[in-house]
């Protein structure tokens, strides 16, 4: 083989590790928003993180210093506000019931109808 297809295969090889590696990464590490309706959340704070119930999915409010989100408190009073209301909720993470983890809420939002 030639030292050009050589460089060219290493090269393939070495973006192929990289993009299996950085994918998860970014689909975990990336927020993205769901519209769900709340039905249960409660100002109770257990090893520090508030649970949020919605018929979508149960997840996670924590402060998490490496986004900069330091208002768990009040992402919380915003959901027990707008229980039984549809929101839209930004959160990040992933859900996986095996090891107990949970999407984390960075904002919760009332919903606006299409109609607006």
């Amino acid at each position: 083989m030639s030292d050009l297809t050589e460089k060219v295969i290493r090269t393939v090889i070495g973006i192929g590790i990289a993009g299996i590696v950085l994918t998860p990464c970014y689909s975990y590490y990336i927020s993205d928003t769901v519209r769900t309706r709340i039905t249960d959340a409660q100002m109770t704070k257990v090893d520090d993180v508030y649970m949020i119930a919605t018929e979508y999915r149960p997840f996670k409010n924590e402060d998490a210093w490496y986004r900069f989100k330091f208002d768990s408190g009040t992402v919380q009073n915003d959901a027990i506000k707008l229980k039984g209301k549809e929101v839209d909720i930004t959160k990040y993470g992933w859900r996986w019931s095996l090891f107990s983890m949970y999407e984390n809420v960075v904002e919760i939002e009332e919903a606006k109808s299409n109609a607006e």
